[in-house]
């Protein structure tokens, strides 16, 4: 798919339409957590196990394997254990087995930072396709994804030439980590960061968004992204610690007398998030855990599903000339244009010229309501007009195209629950960080991450 690039530059541009067709028309929903039906709450996640030297050729995991061939096909997926690399007699009992085609492998490999991590990937991605049945596998690693131009985080992060230094036969799934509080992310200059962002849970927005953006920007053809994606993650970030003591744990705790007006994202937030996603190239989800204490895997992964499965968006989607509006990274609020960090603010959509209709997503997460304009064609016609939005809202903006315009036919606030709208909470790490990385294995990433 031929992509626009995006830089610093776009500040002045005009907004950046889409050749060819839209990635975000898939519709893959996996779970870290989900590893087979009893561990999968919310239908339409497709469980894959964790396999490894141990238990790749067991009876169990090759049952199973043959069972999701079944229920799931196209969709079959395995999730390879944590800091581990499959030998190749496994590599060859998985994917060559007649019984099932995996479809993904999601690697963890984080151990030994980039330097190591990178080659380890692609190395296991050359032997899965050298076999008959992996030769279509899509494999990637976390946090593995063609960043060239990214300046959502504190330092570089993967580049072009590293997601594809395994030639061809390589990586072919960009994973980029989506977690808002990360220490891979700049954070808000109120908490000591870099951030230009109004406030903290802007921040936490805006970011992963623009990370997200600039990975389907520079994504090869033919390959797929589908992100790790948190509501919340603060493991190793100061910054984001309530009581400012990494040795008990790391808690980001908010309880505004108002709970629309705290600092956390709320459940519509994340739903949110997780629309802009899919409307800016994602092809799918993978979850990893929720990271606010009190959060269920069912609600996280219904949330989840909320999100990539907005009615109006997905029956756009469903069209088959689809394409996504636009992937740039500013937008004009106020009546000035602004890189989204710094507004606060984001856009994203997509629209079918054979449906005559545009969707746009619009979310403001300052504390304040403003007025947007979308001064650029998309697809040929102008969208007229100033739009508002609210403060912490975020809005459906759908357009029929009358001449040279698209004119507006419905404006719907979306997650307006007070279980969407509530920002107080305590957002924690995800377990799976803490149960599988030591903290100096993620000190050596962060410090990489944290170097200009």
């Amino acid at each position: 798919m031929k992509l626009h690039k995006i830089g610093l530059a776009a500040a002045t541009a005009a907004f950046a339409l889409i050749a060819g067709p839209a990635q975000g028309a898939e519709n893959l929903l996996y779970d870290w957590n989900a590893v087979n039906a009893a561990t999968t709450p919310v239908a339409g996640y497709v469980p894959a196990p964790f396999v490894n030297d141990t238990n790749a050729t067991s009876a169990g995991i090759l049952a199973q394997l043959a069972a999701q061939q079944a229920a799931t096909p196209g969709r079959v997926a395995i999730k390879v254990t944590p800091n581990q690399t499959l030998s190749p007699a496994s590599i060859a009992a998985l994917f060559n087995n007649p019984n099932f085609t995996i479809n993904y492998a999601f690697y963890d490999i984080e151990t030994g930072g980039p330097a190591v991590t990178t080659p380890l990937a692609q190395q296991q991605a050359q032997a899965i396709h050298a076999q008959p049945g992996g030769a279509g596998t899509r494999v990637g690693n976390y946090r593995l994804f063609p960043g060239n131009g990214d300046n959502s985080g504190v330092g570089a992060g993967p580049s072009l030439a590293e997601y594809t230094s395994g030639g061809p036969t390589g990586v072919n799934m960009a994973n980029p980590d989506l977690y808002p509080g990360s220490p891979f992310y700049k954070d808000p200059a109120g908490v000591g960061g870099t951030s230009t962002s109004p406030n903290i849970r802007s921040s936490l927005f805006t970011l992963p968004v623009k990370r997200l953006t600039y990975t389907t920007s520079n994504i090869p053809s033919g390959h797929q992204i589908i992100p790790y994606v948190n509501r919340f993650n603060n493991f190793g970030n100061n910054e984001l610690d309530s009581d400012a003591n990494a040795g008990n744990g790391y808690a980001f705790n908010q309880n505004a007398a108002d709970p629309t007006k705290g600092q956390l994202l709320s459940r519509g937030d994340f739903k949110a998030l997780v629309a802009h996603y899919r409307l800016r190239g994602a092809d799918g989800i993978h979850l990893l855990d929720g990271g606010v204490v009190g959060y269920s895997q069912a609600q996280f992964e219904q949330d989840g599903k909320d999100g990539w499965q907005i009615p109006q968006v997905s029956s756009i989607f469903a069209a088959a000339d689809a394409k996504i509006a636009s992937l740039d990274t500013v937008i004009k609020t106020g009546g000035t244009t602004k890189d989204f960090e710094t507004a606060g603010v984001v856009f994203s959509g997509v629209y079918s010229l054979t449906q005559n209709k545009l969707a746009l997503l619009l979310s403001n997460l300052t504390e304040a309501p403003t007025s947007v304009e979308f001064p650029a064609r998309i697809a040929g016609k102008i969208v007229a007009g100033s739009h508002q939005v609210g403060e912490g809202e975020h809005r459906l903006l759908e357009f029929t195209g009358v001449g040279t315009q698209w004119v507006l036919s419905a404006n719907t606030p979306l997650f307006t629950s007070a279980a969407d709208t509530n920002r107080n909470g305590i957002g924690v790490p995800e377990p799976v960080a803490l149960g599988s990385l030591s903290l100096v294995a993620m000190g050596a990433l962060f410090r990489r991450s944290r170097r200009a």
